[in-house]
């Protein structure tokens, strides 16, 4: 029997593959916190082939389950009615699954945990009252911070109505769910200050520990250094990574297509919705999913983030960097990363600023070396996961005391 202290998962989404920004950072926490204590994991799945993407998972986990979360456009029509009526958030309650509500009962009820880490808000609804122990509650975004900025920045106006009403509903479960844990783990600080400042009550249990970024998986590249090609990295079905995508196509690519003719831009990541889908022409490709997106890489003039809505950190930044790309990024895009200006990053806001900066990058290959190689040098020095982990670690061994050591 193992002397080590004993934590449940709980993953929003099933850390593996690693296609997505939150999955990769959720492998990572679960990898780390293998270290020094028991993982049990429980994991919503969409799709019943998912099951077979637990195994990669069991060298990290005492044990590993997986609950069916149903998703359909009617199932969230209707859901959409019943939280308006009852002035719910619609993005908790889609997610509020009676199996896992069981799951998580009979798994408490069988074992000793002495936490529950609770990987995104969705899943701090599962959380009984009753339990006894540690709740560490792990932010990826501030959540409420991104309805609230489609809700300015969108150019969908039912999306916009949608937002304004969501954000303030979600900002409202998000402070109760913050309030119930015994640990809020922040990706910034920026995020950390605005939960504080929204409650003060707060100041005492809300921790920064950044996201890290694989500083040997994403490797420099070899890249064309006269590149002309534009590159974006990221879940084209998350709605700012959609927003942000539209908006730079149709009034940031065409400023950036009279002075570089020859422009390109590749739209990369899984599940493009029809309106990303819609955008491939001579100029725009759009690959859906890839087995690997350092290959796309090599080919990169600039590594464009043009992000109007969003929280917390932005993992296609840090992996960008880390393969020494030079990066253009808006404020919001890059928020949370110990960036600066003109030294590991460029930052522009507006169409025609950031369509300016990334002709400058495509026009100036010194500039983009340099840029590039800052990039590289903070990632190596500040995100590397052995960095992060010790950070996460420190949090846990103070309000999990004892035997955690007996890991190491």
């Amino acid at each position: 029997m193992s002397e080590r202290p004993a934590i449940l998962f709980l993953a929003h989404l099933l850390p593996w593959p690693l296609s997505g920004g939150g999955q990769i950072k959720s492998y990572h926490t679960l990898q780390i916190l293998s270290r020094r204590y028991d993982v049990s994991l429980l994991a919503f799945i969409r799709r019943a082939d998912e099951e077979q993407n637990v195994a990669p998972l069991a060298p990290f986990c005492r044990e590993a389950r997986t609950v069916p979360l149903q998703r359909s456009r009617l199932r969230d029509g209707g859901v959409a009615v019943s939280s308006l009526l009852a002035g719910r958030s619609f993005l908790i309650a889609r997610d509020d699954a009676p199996a896992m509500h069981r799951a998580v009962r009979e798994i408490l009820r069988v074992g000793r945990f002495e936490a529950i880490h609770v990987d995104h808000l969705q899943m701090a609804q599962f959380v009984p009252g009753d339990f006894e122990g540690r709740v560490v509650l792990d932010h990826h975004n501030i959540e409420h911070r991104i309805p609230q900025r489609m809700a300015q920045t969108s150019g969908n106006p039912l999306l916009r109505a949608f937002a304004a009403r969501e954000w303030p509903r979600l900002r409202r479960f998000e402070l109760a769910a913050c309030r119930r844990a015994d640990r809020v783990l922040v990706v910034s600080d920026e995020d950390r200050d605005g939960l504080i400042a929204l409650a003060p009550d707060l100041g005492n249990r809300v921790e920064t520990v950044p996201i890290g970024v694989d500083t040997n998986y994403f490797g420099v590249v070899k890249r064309k250094a006269d590149s002309k090609t534009l590159l974006s990295i990221g879940t084209m079905y998350w709605p700012p990574n959609v927003d942000s995508m539209l908006y730079f196509c149709r009034e940031i690519l065409p400023g950036i297509k009279r002075q570089v003719p020859d422009v390109r831009l590749n739209i990369v990541g899984a599940k493009p919705t029809p309106a990303i889908t819609a955008l491939a022409d001579e100029t725009v490709t759009v690959t859906g999913s890839v087995p690997d997106v350092r290959p796309w890489a090599e080919d990169c003039g600039a590594f464009v983030v043009p992000l109007r809505a969003g929280s917390g950190m932005r993992v296609k930044i840090l992996n960008a960097l880390a393969m020494g790309l030079p990066v253009v990024s808006t404020t919001i895009g890059a928020e949370g990363i110990a960036i600066t200006d003109n030294e590991n990053i460029l930052l522009a806001d507006g169409p025609d600023a950031f369509a300016q900066t990334t002709i400058r990058l495509l026009r100036d290959g010194e500039l983009a070396a340099r840029i590039a190689a800052g990039g590289r040098r903070l990632m190596a020095e500040q995100y590397a996961w052995d960095r992060v982990g010790d950070r996460l670690l420190g949090v846990y061994e103070r309000i999990v005391p004892g035997k955690a050591a007996a890991g190491t």
